[in-house]
């Protein structure tokens, strides 16, 4: 039952603009029982929710992966025909090659933030009061993001400026209590990006953080073949891809319709109420 609980909350949090590690966090410190360190159990929940992703994006990361294949020099020397002249199914390429390069982009400040100050920020925000203070700011972003007022419609592409700003953003999220992907849509909206298209980014450039933090985990992965609640840990990762899918698909609605803002109220009150809890005791 706990690893079922735990993966129902990995899987909404982790999408929902609502802080996974702050959830995490609050766990921690009100029912230690609840998460003992499983760190196996932490890695395959992420696994659920990686998968998620690529499941809810195949189409745009199969064109991806052909876009990448064709930065090869012997594959594209069969794609410099004009666009013109170009097979139907090859127009994309520029479109998904210019996304490699912002997914990039957009990947190295969060590599840097994660790699050179995730124990400091980790240790700072150890506090409940910090996490509860995070959590009113991410719910502050959301409102933020949904009020503001732009003077022009909104873009259709993505700079590399903007993918730079928003791998930053992306970066400064491992701080419990930050929502990584309200934190990145709401600085993508904030910078006049297309909703649909903030929100496909967002998750698109947490492909490699995700993967980049399991490849940290590799010690606890290479200890999944040894382990002996196999069965158990197979069924919560498959309850975090479940709940996890539900997530997404129901944020990307939210999205579209201008209402992430809901969000921002549980946000505030939740982290009113870590602010007050931790002050007290």
């Amino acid at each position: 039952m706990r690893k079922i609980i735990l993966a129902v909350i990995q899987g909404l949090t982790e999408f929902l603009p609502v802080s996974s590690s702050g959830h995490l966090a609050l766990i921690q410190y009100f029912y230690k029982g609840l998460d003992d360190g499983d760190l196996v159990l932490d890695v395959l929940l992420h696994v659920g929710t990686l998968l998620v992703v690529l499941l809810y994006y195949r189409h745009d990361i199969f064109k991806l992966c052909r876009a990448a294949l064709s930065f090869l020099p012997f594959v594209a020397q069969k794609t410099e025909a004009p666009v013109s002249e170009k097979a139907p199914s090859q127009n994309f390429l520029p479109e998904a090659r210019h996304m490699i390069l912002l997914i990039v982009i957009g990947s190295i400040p969060t590599a840097l933030i994660g790699l050179l100050l995730k124990s400091i920020i980790e240790a700072l925000f150890s506090s409940l009061v910090l996490v509860g203070i995070a959590l009113v700011v991410t719910g502050t972003g959301l409102y933020v993001a949904e009020h503001i007022q732009g003077s022009s419609a909104a873009k259709s592409h993505i700079s590399y400026r903007d993918a730079l700003i928003i791998g930053t953003v992306q970066g400064i999220a491992i701080c419990p209590g930050l929502s990584r992907s309200g934190s990145t849509i709401s600085a993508a909206i904030v910078l006049g990006i297309d909703r649909k298209l903030a929100a496909r980014f967002s998750f698109l450039l947490s492909i490699p953080a995700i993967g980049g933090a399991l490849l940290l985990e590799g010690n606890n992965i290479i200890h999944l073949t040894s382990t002996a609640h196999g069965l158990s840990y197979a069924i919560a990762m498959l309850v975090a891809f479940i709940t996890g899918y539900f997530a997404i698909h129901t944020l990307i609605k939210l999205v579209l319709r201008k209402k992430l803002s809901w969000f921002s109220w549980y946000c505030w009150g939740l982290g009113l109420l870590a602010c007050i809890v931790g002050a007290i005791l």
